[in-house]
């Protein structure tokens, strides 16, 4: 039976008890014994408004019961207002909402608005011996209100000077050509400026050195330390003890410097029918890793081909090949332009085999879409007698037979940070020229032969300049801006771009040294062919051309 039938039904009993006299009591009575009141819907008896509560009743459809319930008032709906009076800097503004149910308003305070002063009128003006006074007026209300204005400083000129000293503070007197207050300033003392003089003892890896060196101003000399250099053990390992069939092998790493060995690696012995790893390292006759992908290391037993490298086994120069204790035959082919390397025997007992390269520079010259990076072979190229300062012409293959770095220096006369450097050059040229050549490269569109010629007269430089716009080097390298500065091994190899000016001597004597010395040749057969080595450190005078 649904509940609207039921309603009916109920309705009809309710009304038939009323009018039969039963009703009297009977809900409450049947209520104790479990009845519960049935509402009809509500009927609104009087609307919610803003302020006042509305009301709402229903009826028992079994006993007739009626039950009242509050509507609480709705609240007033406020718009946002409108100024109804604008606020100044003396007086309060109104701004006026409007309920939007009801129409009643609401007014609020506008704080009052700051004064819009003016510029102001100096009605005493500020020394260094009184505050001053400024009155600002406000242009809307009139009102007026005083400033102070703080004093002035000091102006103080030089009576006179007690100059400082390396060691010791000087004093300035001063006194103020307004008021003659005086007063002292002290000056801090200058502190020395050492320049490195004679070396008594080189620093060793585990021994500190001894350097005189002399203060350029007050001309103090003193023994300076030079500190240990610490043992270097960066680069590849060294085998000390080749494996056997009969006794195992150490390797270690040994200091790039003094030879001294680290901590020892056993190597297993060997075992004619046990395969052991063959490591071939790929690498400059300077011991710097050729990281080129591209390589193939092949391995030949006899006619035979055993093991070949390809892109995914050559790692880090590095090709790793499992193989049988014997004597192989190892070529390298597939490499970057300039390099070139002759086949290499792998011996039985040394599963490590260096595979050395050698460049030289290329014999075509470069192209427009030429670009060099480190690592890169230069092409061979060539500066005329009529473009350089000393009247000769450069070739730079030719110049690599003689000489164990080319320094490539990309400049413009009208360059403040390239006349800044110049003078290190200049003098690092004077004492290393039997071992490197430099090459001023003057690139500058808006120079000429006769100008670099004039530049290099007025500031007595002695190393060469050029005024070359043929070769368009400086493109190639990627320089953007001047000075750069590229240094060029033995071999043709850019080994150095330095963007930016190299402002002491010691900066550009480090750039230079590696690849000056014997050591930089780790291949034996390379290293026997290098002359002596030079010093290891080059102490430069004070004296600059371009100084202040």
């Amino acid at each position: 039976m649904t509940r609207k039938i039921l309603k009916i039904l109920l309705t009809s009993v309710a009304l038939g008890c009323v009018f039969s006299g039963l009703a009297l009591g009977a809900c409450d009575s049947k209520e104790a014994d479990g009845h519960e009141h049935v509402y009809g819907d509500w009927t609104l008896n009087a609307a919610a408004t803003c302020e006042e509560n509305g009301l709402r009743t229903h009826v028992c459809l079994v006993c007739g019961r009626s039950e009242e319930e509050e509507i609480p008032a709705l609240g007033h709906d406020w718009d946002s207002g409108t100024e109804t009076k604008a606020a100044t800097c003396t007086q309060t503004g109104e701004r006026t909402k409007t309920c939007r149910r009801c129409q009643q308003t609401q007014v609020s305070e506008i704080p009052t608005v700051a004064h819009n002063w003016d510029a102001g009128t100096v009605q005493r003006a500020a020394t260094c011996q009184h505050e001053g006074e400024l009155l600002l007026t406000c242009v809307v209300c009139q009102t007026q209100q005083t400033v102070v204005l703080e004093k002035e400083a000091h102006r103080y000129r030089v009576l006179n000077t007690k100059e400082a000293t390396c060691e010791e503070d000087g004093l300035q007197n001063l006194q103020c050509s307004v008021c003659g207050d005086t007063a002292t300033e002290p000056l801090p003392a200058l502190g020395h400026r050492w320049v490195a003089g004679e070396t008594d003892r080189e620093a060793t890896c585990t021994e500190p050195g001894l350097r005189d060196r002399t203060c350029s101003r007050c001309h103090t000399t003193e023994k300076m330390e030079i500190k240990a250099l610490g043992h270097n053990f960066e680069g590849e390992f060294t085998v000390d003890k080749l494996p056997t069939f009969e006794a195992e092998g150490s390797k270690s790493y040994h200091c790039t410097r003094c030879g001294a060995h680290g901590s020892e690696t056993v190597i297993p012995k060997l075992d004619a029918n046990t395969p052991i790893d063959y490591e071939f390292r790929v690498m400059r006759n300077n011991g710097d890793k050729i990281l080129d992908s591209n390589l193939v290391i092949t391995v030949f037993d006899g006619d035979d081909q055993v093991a070949q490298s390809t892109r995914s086994t050559l790692i880090n120069g590095v090709f790793t090949a499992n193989l049988y204790p014997k004597t192989y035959t190892v070529t390298v082919t597939n490499l970057p332009e300039g390099y070139s390397a002759e086949p290499k025997t792998a011996e039985a007992g040394n599963p490590y085999c260096d595979l050395y390269l050698t460049a030289a520079p290329i014999a075509t010259p470069a192209d427009r879409t030429t670009r060099y990076s480190i690592g890169s072979v230069m092409h061979d190229f060539v500066i005329s007698a009529s473009m350089t300062t000393t009247g000769k012409e450069y070739r730079l293959s030719d110049l690599l037979k003689t000489k164990k770095a080319v320094v490539l220096n990309f400049w413009a006369t009208w360059c403040n940070p390239c006349q800044q450097e110049f003078p290190y050059i200049n003098e690092a040229y004077l004492q290393l020229r039997d071992e490197i050549e430099v090459l001023a490269i003057d690139q500058s569109t808006s120079d000429n032969v006769q100008s670099v010629k004039q530049f290099a007269v007025t500031y007595g430089l002695t190393f060469p300049l050029a005024f070359d716009l043929t070769n368009r080097l400086q493109s190639m390298f990627g320089a953007s801006s001047i000075p750069t500065t590229v240094v060029i091994d033995g071999e043709g190899v850019v080994c150095e771009i330095h963007t930016g000016a190299i402002l002491s001597p010691e900066s550009f004597l480090s750039l230079l040294h590696p690849y000056l010395t014997d050591s930089y040749w780790k291949n034996p057969a390379k290293k026997s062919q290098t002359a002596a080595a030079v010093r290891a450190e080059c102490i430069l005078p004070e004296k600059r051309p371009f100084s202040d």
